[in-house]
């Protein structure tokens, strides 16, 4: 009963336009205030649920990826991906998700990928005479992978949320996020085939643009190989693994002589601003899990699962469709931290593990951010692309189909998200 009170306070808070980490915080004073607990019990469970060393992943990861934005990183990935995948049909559609799979072997965010890389990707499509809304529907739909391929903030905070493996989820992501581009390229091709669109024709295959956008962006092109080959030796832990790629990130933008005073102080405030929002969240939703564990929510939701739902099939199904439609209120971080612990038991009823559901769950919160009324992915995407959020959703509703199927693909094929994990960590 508290519980749903909370999520009821919450609701109604967001309705109103309160912003979600006060909604959130009113909602769990209110919960203790009904138990009858103390309000120095709140304030010590929020302490305490940041209280990690696994946590300073978040900021690490975020940092990289502003550093990387500022430092002239991704037109060196840009240029070989263009050089490199061009020549397919659909042309710089397929540059872009390509692209968005470099990148996202570095950044760990969805929405670094569509602000910096994704300026990039839509100004060169502009250039080149594709529509601003299909331009702006492939970046939105391709900044999807970052989070998904390691690093990822959102894996990060899912593993501390459910106390999962952090170092299995990365790997889980790895093939996850070359399922969902391969879906997307997939698509492309199909789209401008049947729509004979003049403006995606492939570029001309030059064996020799190949090498020399290579040699340029080495330095860049390198950072995925230092991030996920440190991962699947075991030789850093997450934490470590986000201090290895800021480093590496501020060493790259300086080779390239793009790192300023004055972007470092942006994209340290940038990281700043968006670290103390997650802190902030994680701190309130540790506190209103602790009410949410106190009253067996999961447990109760689990059995009552089990008892009227016998199909894997169609509790999996109804699991995403419920999902996605808290992806089209809440923010990615805000979802997990209050969902996560309750479905993980939900779902285990249906035979699913955590990394497979962490891998899932993310995905959905990622489709989500690019979906409305509240999808904060298509008001970035709108602005970068200089146009209305309604040119970008209006465009953007076909690229559903590939995002989805990519979604069932994670969610039914098991070995997609746990065979590379498997493998790495039995040894």
């Amino acid at each position: 009963m508290v519980t749903l009170t909370m999520m009821i306070i919450s609701l109604g808070l967001f309705l109103v336009r309160v912003p979600v980490s006060i909604s959130m915080g009113i909602a769990t004073i209110v919960g203790y205030l009904m138990l009858g607990m103390p309000i120095n019990v709140l304030s010590t469970r929020m302490v305490d649920g940041v209280d990690s060393f696994a946590l300073l992943a978040v900021p690490f990861f975020i940092l990289a990826g502003n550093l990387m934005n500022v430092g002239g990183v991704t037109e060196k990935i840009f240029d070989f991906a263009r050089a490199a995948m061009g020549w397919m049909r659909g042309g710089l559609a397929q540059v872009n998700i390509a692209a968005s799979i470099i990148f996202a072997g570095m950044s760990g965010s969805a929405l670094a990928d569509l602000a910096g890389l994704g300026a990039v990707e839509m100004r060169a499509m502009k250039a080149n005479g594709y529509p601003v809304g299909f331009s702006a529907a492939v970046t939105l739909s391709s900044c999807t992978i970052g989070p998904l391929i390691p690093p990822s903030i959102i894996l990060v905070i899912y593993g501390l949320a459910t106390d999962t493996s952090i170092g299995q989820l990365f790997l889980g992501g790895v093939f996850a996020g070359l399922v969902v581009a391969a879906c997307l390229m997939v698509f492309v091709y199909v789209h401008v085939r049947i729509n004979k669109s003049e403006w995606a024709k492939p570029e001309p295959f030059i064996l020799q643009n190949i090498f020399w956008t290579a040699v340029s962006g080495a330095p860049a092109l390198f950072a995925p190989v230092i991030i996920l080959g440190s991962l699947v030796l075991g030789v850093t832990t997450p934490s470590e693994l986000g201090a290895i790629a800021t480093g590496y990130a501020l060493l790259v933008g300086l080779f390239y002589g793009k790192l300023t005073f004055a972007r470092i102080k942006t994209a340290l405030v940038n990281t700043i601003i968006m670290t103390s929002v997650i802190m902030y969240l994680f701190a309130v939703a540790s506190a209103m899990n602790l009410i949410i564990a106190r009253e067996r929510v999961a447990h109760d939701a689990s059995d009552i699962m089990a008892t009227y739902i016998s199909s894997p099939f169609v509790g999996i199904i109804l699991v995403n469709i419920f999902l996605v439609i808290i992806g089209m209120f809440l923010e990615g971080p805000v979802a997990i931290l209050i969902v996560a612990p309750i479905l993980l038991e939900v779902v285990k009823e249906f035979g699913m593990g955590p990394v497979q559901f962490g891998v899932m769950l993310s995905f959905n919160t990622l489709v989500g951010m690019i979906t409305p009324p509240m999808g904060i992915g298509l008001f970035v995407g709108a602005k970068v692309a200089g146009t209305t959020p309604e040119t970008v959703l209006r465009a953007s509703l076909p690229f559903f189909i590939p995002l989805l199927v990519g979604l069932m693909i994670i969610s039914f094929v098991p070995a997609v998200t746990t065979w590379l994990p498997n493998l790495v960590f039995a040894r």
